[in-house]
């Protein structure tokens, strides 16, 4: 995790460091300080309106990644963990998980009439199809069948689930992370639902509630706390 200090600036956001770390066959910057706490909808249009990025699970994973197992950061690798502690670091996607059928995974979807009201996020399922027809590489879809709740790191890492989620690489890194809990990860998602279901993702490790554990969120709704860190669109 590479950090650069940002000299102070006039404009709405104001950065205060540049936290750089690998992500795919390259790397990613996220900018601090975070936004939250708050529900996806507050965080999202917090990060929007300062004119950045929310990041995908993906991007969130290797974030954590390098706070949890690399460690090479200092103040911020421990700001990650303390967020994950506290609360969940958000992610942009969401999940509609359709009866019958299984979960349908978007990177950043489209918000109803270009705003964020009650977590309102444009999901349709015939939209999503196409999307997948078309080779849309932010758009996902994994059948009901995944394994759900307390699992073995490997089987975490394993998970379609998971993986549809945050990519393979990704999904090898939280089985790593998993690693470093005393007990096994926890997938937070539906194995089935009774109708069409949108819910948002986030990272946690609900170490303060005594599990030690690593805690992959498939299932929230848009409520509670969380946070994330905005990245340059």
């Amino acid at each position: 995790m590479k950090v650069r200090q940002i000299p102070k600036q006039a404009p709405m956001f104001v950065p205060e460091a540049e936290i750089t770390v690998p992500h795919g066959k390259g790397e990613i910057t996220f900018l601090a300080p975070y936004f939250g706490s708050g529900n996806y909808t507050s965080v999202r249009l917090g990060i929007e309106s300062a004119g950045l990025r929310m990041p995908t699970y993906a991007e969130t994973v290797s974030l954590a990644y390098d706070a949890l197992v690399a460690d090479r950061s200092g103040k911020y690798s421990e700001t990650v963990r303390n967020l994950m502690k506290s609360s969940w670091l958000r992610a942009s996607n969401g999940i509609l998980y359709v009866p019958d059928k299984g979960a349908y995974i978007q990177d950043s979807p489209e918000l109803k009439n270009g705003q964020l009201k009650n977590g309102q996020v444009k999901m349709d399922e015939s939209y999503l199809v196409r999307r997948l027809e078309a080779k849309d590489s932010s758009v996902r879809y994994v059948p009901f069948g995944f394994k759900t709740e307390v699992q073995t790191s490997r089987e975490l890492e394993k998970n379609p689930f998971v993986i549809a989620l945050a990519g393979e690489e990704g999904a090898a890194k939280l089985g790593e992370m998993a690693d470093k809990f005393r007990n096994k990860p926890y997938v937070w998602s539906f194995g089935k639902v009774d109708s069409p279901t949108i819910r948002f993702a986030g990272l946690g490790s609900d170490r303060d509630f005594g599990y030690g554990r690593l805690d992959v969120d498939g299932g929230s709704w848009n409520g509670g706390n969380g946070y994330a860190f905005g990245v340059s669109k």
